[in-house]
């Protein structure tokens, strides 16, 4: 029951980080996650959480590589391989053989093999912490990229030299020959094993959709199941099991490609769940770090061999090494000229700072570290163990300092607001697009359900915008459509194309309408209808005329109106001069109410004929949605989360498209 609670408590934390960083968006998540696990010692809970290492490595690294791989840009990765190689295994091993012997000579008391352990956790930047980042500064699209590209792979690599490492500090044994072929064996091993895998996995689902087993449920389950059943299998037959689930996740991402009905739901179904998952692994793992903490500081505050503040100073060392590195191998970085990337990648001092300062350590550093054995083969407890977490959650969180405070100075104030902006008008340009698209598929048949699904494009725009200015001149749109009509009246009365008192009263009321808006006296003293005998005479005919005639009449004289106004305003969208959300709402307005005065007798044939055109143009709609984000994206005006908000909007839509279909 103690575990019960306390899971629930930690589970509530998480919730309470991401409710706090509304509060306090300065202090990035993961410093509010270890605060709070940190407070929750301090809590009369009588329980304390016993880690197991081994378990630690299966329930938090694999999903979290399974799903960065799953989310992998393949086609990125393939394209900007030699700048991602580079950083995720070049600058790692560097990283990794340079840091260790720093380490050891730093801290005699840490063995060779334990320095380069903490050297290797320490190598790899975090994937969750560069897609954040991208969120809060403007980061070049192509640079983007790299970063994402290097921190799916460096987390492998990093994560495989740690492994090597921490096996030869429990056994004592290392030899470089054997274990560089070592390396290659299960590295390549675990590759293969993890597509081998997804293809068995594949073949099980195929035949259970042969079955009829459509149940998202199953499916879902399968899938969540899938990280942990590889890196399990690679572990029993000895290769690597990192290797393993970051190359299924990867192989995994493919079987979406095809939105077909069968996947369209599970697809949905997945990507809310994953972002649940991981969120919540993201966070406990922090939390947890956050609950081992004050036991490893005063673990580490009592070790009568190194000093209190002296331990403070090795951290920042640690992280002004780990920086420096990356550093001086982005300004030595030269990639020859190829197709893939126009001109030499030759960094110039302020982009590399850049890229250095958002090289983030993270969760698969705080995860390596603490899933580090407590005992030697030999019995004897490892060595200096409290120290290496703690090193490593200073690094970590000296480097999130680093990006969350150093950044923004180094790229201006105006940044972020810039970058925000630029979205935005990006988003609206891409709505915007789809709008366009749909007008010039439109039928006459189809022109009261265009007008409504555009409608809904025009409310997200307006969400987007929050622009008042906008409101204001809708307003003052609406105030120019009643003079129109107002205009058009009198030309019809003077015209003798609308019997006398008609037009009067629906003067009388545009008049009204005006003065509510305007204020005007001009509205105000010209409400008394009848000024000469011919319109006498014109009341006097109206009144020989029955309801139904009346009726009908009204409705003639707000038709011709309602399309005079119409022909104005489409008019008024051609020369673009005007705001066109504005212009498309009145447009949409005035479409309906004409619709609604020629409405013909057969009501369910044209409900019918509306829904069906509605269901053709919203599939239409999506696909230039579709199209359009990603040209936004590959030209770099939109980031990759907006790109995957975007999308995953897109897929409810589908799914709610179907569902109404049937």
């Amino acid at each position: 029951m103690e575990l019960f609670e306390y899971i629930l408590l930690m589970l509530a934390a998480v919730s309470l980080s991401n409710l706090v960083n509304r509060f306090i968006p300065s202090v990035s998540v993961p410093i509010i996650q270890i605060v709070l696990g940190m407070t929750l010692t301090w809590l009369p809970l009588h329980f304390e959480l016993t880690l197991n290492p081994e378990l630690f490595l299966l329930l938090f690294i694999a999903p979290l590589l399974f799903n960065d791989g799953r989310l992998a840009d393949k086609v990125a990765l393939w394209k900007l391989k030699k700048p991602i190689l580079l950083l995720a295994l070049g600058l790692v091993f560097l990283t990794v053989g340079v840091l260790g012997y720093f380490l050891h000579w730093l801290l005699p008391i840490l063995p060779l093999a334990a320095a380069f352990a903490l050297a290797a956790a320490l190598a790899p930047t975090d994937a969750i912490a560069v897609g954040a980042l991208e969120q809060k500064v403007k980061i070049p699209h192509q640079t983007m990229q790299i970063l994402e590209g290097e921190s799916l792979i460096n987390d492998a690599s990093g994560l495989v030299s740690f492994q090597f490492a921490v096996a030869a500090m429990v056994t004592g044994a290392f030899s470089l020959r054997t274990a560089s072929l070592s390396f290659i064996t299960i590295s390549l091993g675990g590759v293969v094993l993890g597509l081998l895998l997804t293809l068995i996995k594949y073949g099980i689902v195929r035949w259970l959709r042969r079955l009829g087993m459509e149940n998202v449920t199953l499916h879902m389950l399968i899938e969540i199941l899938t990280p942990f059943a590889i890196f399990m299998a690679a572990e029993e037959l000895g290769v690597n099991g990192i290797l393993a689930v970051v190359s299924a996740g990867i192989a995994h991402s493919f079987g979406y490609k095809q939105m077909n009905p069968e996947v369209a739901k599970l697809s949905i179904v997945s990507k809310s769940t994953w972002s649940v998952i991981i969120f919540v692994l993201n966070g406990l793992v922090f939390l947890l770090l956050g609950t081992q903490l004050p036991e490893i500081i005063q673990t580490v505050w009592n070790n009568p061999d190194i000093g209190n503040f002296q331990v403070i100073l090795y951290t920042l060392l640690l992280t002004a090494a780990v920086l420096g590195l990356r550093l001086i191998w982005m300004l030595i970085m030269d990639i020859p000229e190829g197709e893939e990337l126009r001109g030499h990648w030759k960094l110039e001092f302020k982009k590399a700072l850049i890229l250095t300062l958002s090289g983030v350590r993270g969760t698969i550093t705080l995860a390596s570290t603490m899933s580090l054995p407590f005992f030697l083969d030999d019995g004897t407890r490892f060595p200096a163990r409290d120290l290496i977490i703690f090193l490593a959650a200073g690094v970590i969180l000296w480097t999130l300092l680093a990006s969350n405070y150093l950044l923004p100075l180094l790229l201006g104030k105006e940044n972020e607001a810039e970058h925000n902006a630029e979205e935005v008008e990006a988003k609206i340009e891409i709505l915007r697009n789809v709008v366009s698209g749909l007008n010039d598929q439109a039928t006459d048949h189809s022109r009261m359900a265009l007008s409504h699904l555009i409608s809904t494009y025009t409310s997200r725009i307006r969400m987007l915008k929050k622009n008042e200015a906008a409101e204001e001149m809708e307003r003052m749109l609406g105030v120019t459509s009643l003079k129109w009509q107002r205009e058009y009246t009198l030309t019809a009365m003077k015209q003798r194309e609308v019997n006398p008192y008609t037009a009067y009263r629906y003067l009388n009321r545009l008049n009204k309408q005006l003065f509510m808006h305007t204020r005007d006296p001009e509205y105000r003293n010209d409400l008394v209808p009848i000024k000469s005998w011919e319109e006498i005479v014109g009341v006097i005919q109206q009144v020989r005329l029955s309801g139904q005639e009346r009726r009908e009449e009204w409705n003639r004289l707000q038709s011709a109106n309602f399309a005079y106004v119409l022909k104005k305003l489409r008019e008024l969208q051609n020369k673009g001069e005007t705001e066109p959300e504005a212009v498309s709402a009145l447009i949409m307005r005035y479409e309906r109410g004409q619709m609604r005065l020629t409405r013909t007798e057969s009501l369910s044939s044209t409900k019918r004929e509306f829904e069906e055109a509605l269901q053709e143009l919203s599939r239409a709609g999506i696909q230039l949605e579709r199209d359009n984000i990603q040209l936004m994206f590959e030209s770099g005006r939109i980031s990759r989360a907006s790109m995957k908000e975007m999308k995953r909007d897109i897929l409810f839509m589908e799914h709610e498209l179907r569902e109404e279909m049937g």
